[in-house]
């Protein structure tokens, strides 16, 4: 049976790419608290998606349809996973990516994959450069306008194509309280 192709998925990772919560399960306790999950899923990892997640998530568009447990068809469905936490840093991104903006100058990298690749696997310090202004950057710091984004600790929503959906204020004002007043941000990737 062939693979069904992956939706895309809404990506929650704190603003701080460097920050790596004390508590990862504080988090998601919190977010068992506020509705966003119910249990573990039984066929792997991840959690089912709690009674109040379309309060916590909204959606763009007239009517979108989001299967919510899995079924007897074996198409994907939403649902969430934590993935880290990393002891580094990490790039994510996906064929959804957008070139990233220099902070000075504001305008985007390009040819931006190659000079990251190799400031992310190599040592800490690393800062890319902008072609235009010259401006030298933290890599995990660029604005990939939600299209990517970095960091320690990942949540990800699967099965949501790329802006179909927005977390709450409240969704993410508990996961600033459950990481001790530190703020969450979010961004789409599709693989």
């Amino acid at each position: 049976m062939n693979q069904p192709l992956h939706t895309g998925r809404l990506v929650l990772t704190p603003e701080d790419p460097y920050l790596l919560p004390d508590d990862p399960e504080a988090i998601l306790t919190k977010l068992h608290e506020i509705g966003l999950i119910e249990g573990a899923l039984e066929s792997g990892p991840g959690y089912l998606l709690g009674e109040h997640f379309m309060q916590l998530v909204t959606f763009m568009g007239c009517s979108p349809y989001i299967r919510l447990q899995a079924d007897a068809s074996g198409e994907p469905f939403c649902h969430l996973l934590q993935d880290g936490p990393y002891p580094r840093p990490k790039l994510l991104c996906g064929t959804n990516t957008q070139p990233p903006r220099c902070e000075a100058c504001r305008k985007r990298l390009s040819e931006w994959r190659d000079s990251f690749e190799s400031c992310l696997t190599g040592n800490d310090g690393c800062k890319v450069g902008c072609p235009h202004c010259g401006h030298r950057q933290d890599p995990f710091t660029y604005d990939f306008r939600q299209s990517a984004g970095c960091g320690r600790l990942f949540l990800f929503v699967e099965n949501i194509f790329p802006q179909e959906a927005i977390p709450s204020p409240t969704l993410l004002t508990a996961l600033e309280l459950a990481c001790i007043g530190h703020p969450w941000r979010y961004f789409y990737q599709q693989i």
